[in-house]
């Protein structure tokens, strides 16, 4: 019987959650030297975070063998896509998995965004995927995530309460620094939102792949989170859009238009925006991981700084 073999990634988009991950997927799923999972989020090597295997994969004789089906359409591309966000907090756990499996060439990509922003867009999300209640506000929230232990908040189940600890991204930078250096490359949300043209040239220059003919077809914001009107009607959107997300990832376009009739049926603008003393409050709590991690950037060589990180620097 002859066995195809199946080539593995060789680029990895590996954090960080509600940064932008998904329209960065997209728009380099589009480049002719990249080819992308059938699914964004393969989660596979989530398993060292967590110590559990993801859903998708238990029911599964070999995760492996169900890993690499998710790049069986790859072909002779210079670059094999995955783009798991979860990975970045994984510390060495994930890190050397990634490697083994992988190899020691594997191109890491990173993309950071400023954290009270990331920390109301993961709370925003977590709504409208029905993990929170409607009416809970940021500040309860908040408190929420302060009240359980770090050691409930690291396990898989209690995910949703990850959003104030997600954005601590001096405590998990530094192992992947170290580990891929020339390898990894860190990027902003502030570049990919306000000049995503000039920052998708810069990537393409670090991979040395071709950026000048690539017709880049599809660049809209993807996985914005949006408010839903009816409960019913939005668990049965999240569920038609789970099962045939690979449809939707070979035809961004399509669900671009499909997304855009939803919204204007289901969809409602958020009210949820912060106090004052909240903001406060959270400026002063992520201060100083923000004066380390631009530490570690600029020791990193990583010396171009969005707004945020130069503050104190």
């Amino acid at each position: 019987m002859n066995t195809i073999k199946v080539k593995l990634p060789n680029l990895v988009i590996a954090g960080v959650v509600k940064g932008g991950t998904t329209s960065l997927y997209t728009y380099l799923s589009q480049h002719p030297d990249i080819c992308a999972s059938s699914v964004k989020e393969t989660c596979y090597f989530s398993v060292f975070r967590y110590g559990q295997l993801d859903s998708r994969y238990r029911q599964a004789v070999s995760p492996f063998n169900q890993y690499k089906s998710y790049f069986s359409h790859c072909q002779e591309q210079k670059y094999i896509m995955e783009a798991t966000p979860g990975y970045f907090e994984g510390g060495m756990s994930v890190i050397k998995e990634i490697k083994t499996t992988l190899g020691e060439e594997v191109k890491i990509l990173i993309i950071l965004r400023e954290p009270i922003a990331r920390l109301l867009s993961f709370f925003k999300y977590k709504k409208s995927m029905l993990a929170l209640d409607k009416k809970l506000t940021i500040e309860q929230y908040i408190k929420q995530c302060e009240l359980l232990s770090y050691s409930e908040k690291i396990k898989q189940e209690n995910d949703t309460y990850w959003g104030l600890d997600g954005g601590f991204y001096a405590n998990y930078l530094a192992e992947w620094l170290a580990s891929f250096g020339k390898y990894l490359k860190v990027i902003f949300f502030d570049d990919l939102q306000s000049n995503s043209q000039e920052l998708l040239a810069d990537i393409c220059s670090w991979l040395e792949i071709d950026y000048e003919s690539w017709q880049l077809s599809y660049l809209k914001v993807e996985n914005k989170s949006i408010n839903y009107k009816n409960q019913f009607l939005q668990r049965l959107a999240l569920t038609i859009n789970q099962s045939t997300e690979q449809f939707w990832r070979g035809n961004p376009k399509i669900k671009s238009q499909v997304r855009e009739i939803y919204y204007r049926i289901n969809g409602m603008p958020y009210s949820d925006e912060l106090k004052p003393e909240t903001l406060e409050y959270l400026k002063e709590l992520y201060k100083p991981y923000n004066k380390k991690l631009a530490a570690q950037l600029i020791s990193g060589n990583h010396p171009v700084l969005p707004q945020w990180l130069q503050t104190g620097v």
